[in-house]
């Protein structure tokens, strides 16, 4: 890992904390799915958020593949592959705040992220020319680092229906702080992603 995004990560970890030592007033389990067509991120996630008043712990657990153009690697036939599309399960804490008014809220979420690879596709360029083309790489010959770091930062709304029923629209930024090839300090995932998801109420507390 780049030293220069140790301190970063260590801050990212102490906000990504639960706030489970304060009373919960609501509790939500819900989904969200996300993504951004220019470098393929895609992300579809299941939620639990323990929210008091205008502060939340958001937990999320589900699948993403991001695709890396500044990877390019020798397989072991003579030939090379390069953009690799990385697909890995994820976990994920966010440390939310919000501004609440009558039917909806606003809010800003940072917080790390622990993705391990599953499977991964890439371009292939075949020894001595000849045309390019797309394959699954054996995890083995990809020479990519299965366990990544990262972390994400965002903003989105949140409508509030009669029932507690959340919809929310969100904006992110992943950020990759695990260098996916060794020595190469620039091969890193990022990237941006537009997200919808439904939160579904679970308990509520009353809170003096």
């Amino acid at each position: 890992m780049n030293h220069l995004h140790i301190p970063l990560a260590i801050l990212l970890c102490c906000l990504g904390f639960p706030i489970f030592s304060y009373s919960q007033n609501q509790t939500y389990l819900g989904f969200s799915g996300s993504g951004w067509p220019s470098n393929l991120q895609v992300r579809g996630v299941f939620q639990g958020a323990f929210e008091k008043k205008n502060i939340a712990q958001q937990l999320e657990m589900g699948y993403v593949r991001r695709e890396n153009f500044t990877i390019r690697h020798p397989l072991s036939n003579g030939a090379y592959y390069f953009q690799p599309l990385i697909g890995a399960v994820e976990l994920s804490t966010f440390f939310k705040m919000s501004i609440n008014f009558e039917q909806f809220r606003l809010f800003g979420l940072i917080g790390p992220s622990l993705s391990h690879g599953v499977e991964a596709e890439a371009f292939i360029a075949p020894e001595g020319g000849g045309d390019v083309y797309r394959a699954v790489i054996p995890w083995h010959e990809l020479g990519v680092r299965r366990w990544e770091a990262g972390a994400y930062t965002g903003f989105g709304i949140e409508s509030i229906g009669k029932r507690g029923v959340k919809i929310l629209i969100d904006y992110r930024y992943y950020f990759g702080l695990t260098d996916l090839l060794t020595g190469d300090v620039s091969a890193y995932n990022q990237g941006s992603l537009l997200g919808i998801g439904i939160g579904l109420p679970l308990k509520r507390q009353n809170i003096e």
